[in-house]
């Protein structure tokens, strides 16, 4: 059986990486000035972060179409797979998992497909993608893969550091002229946000400077994780390696890393969290 795994690229999983593991995704569409463009293959991420504090009017995201799923699962069919496991983002955040829902009745009884919601998005989503890869390479089937899942998604967890407070004044995250706007411009606090399956990506706090917003994540770390786990690592940054670099030996002080992963936040995430933003994501490693 030949078993096409899917995502979308909120997961943060590196274009290279899908590529080079046949992993298909779907995009989110970002209107820059009126012109829609697709997250992955029409944006240079690099030059679209270092913009995000300039452009005006502020840059606004969409759905993919049908099409655009449609147009993944022929490809599929096309190359000769049997069947499709997409993994999707939560609905909380966007209404990917109802439209590859849509373009699956397209391509019906051309080919299996199964839609696994893993009710999370950015690292927690990738990480979930991760392991599903791991476990194909192991042969293990679809059902298998996807009760594996059940268990496993409420053992990862998300939180990071957001960018620039300018960035959360454009999206309408923080009111200007509210006492939190006020707050955060004053004193230049660094806001604070985990992915959990309840509420999506969520802002959990504040913190007056790096280091006590540092000490607040790897706190939430360790009440979320277990001591004697070994856990693989997903980081990802918004052009900012150095506090990267800085998270990661903080999570080593606190729990056993068997890998760590380096991605790169895409660009509709750092339209929400800023340029310099930083994210973790901690999973359970797979058992030999």
């Amino acid at each position: 059986m030949k078993i096409k795994l899917v995502t979308d690229a909120s997961s943060l999983l590196p274009k290279k990486f899908m590529d080079d593991e046949k992993i298909a995704y779907f995009e989110s569409i970002i209107l820059i000035n009126e012109e829609p463009k697709r997250e992955l293959t029409e944006i240079n991420r690099e030059e679209f972060i270092n913009s995000l504090s300039t452009l005006d009017p502020y840059p606004t995201s969409s759905q993919m179409s049908t099409q655009d799923a449609i147009d993944v699962y022929e490809q599929a069919i096309k190359d000769g797979y049997n069947e499709i496991l997409y993994l999707g983002l939560t609905p909380l955040i966007s209404s990917h998992m109802n439209i590859a829902r849509l373009a699956a009745k397209r391509v019906k009884g051309k080919i299996k497909i199964t839609h696994y919601p893993t009710d999370l998005t950015c690292g927690s989503q990738g990480a979930m993608v991760y392991r599903a890869l791991e476990l194909l390479k192991a042969g293990k089937s679809v059902p298998e893969i996807t009760d594996h899942l059940d268990k496993l998604k409420e053992d990862i967890y998300t939180v990071g550091m957001t960018g620039d407070v300018i960035t959360l004044f454009q999206t309408g995250k923080v009111k200007r002229g509210s006492v939190q706007g006020i707050m955060v411009q004053l004193f230049k606090m660094k806001p604070i946000a985990e992915v959990n399956t309840k509420e999506g990506f969520i802002g959990i706090g504040a913190a007056f400077s790096e280091k006590s917003a540092m000490k607040k994540m790897i706190k939430e770390i360790a009440i979320r994780t277990h001591p004697d786990k070994e856990y693989d690592l997903f980081m990802a940054d918004s052009l900012n390696p150095e506090l990267m670099e800085w998270y990661i030996e903080e999570i080593k002080k606190v729990r056993k890393i068997k890998q760590i992963f380096y991605w790169e936040m895409s660009a509709v995430m750092a339209l929400s969290a800023g340029k310099g933003a930083v994210t973790a994501t901690i999973s359970p490693s797979l058992e030999e």
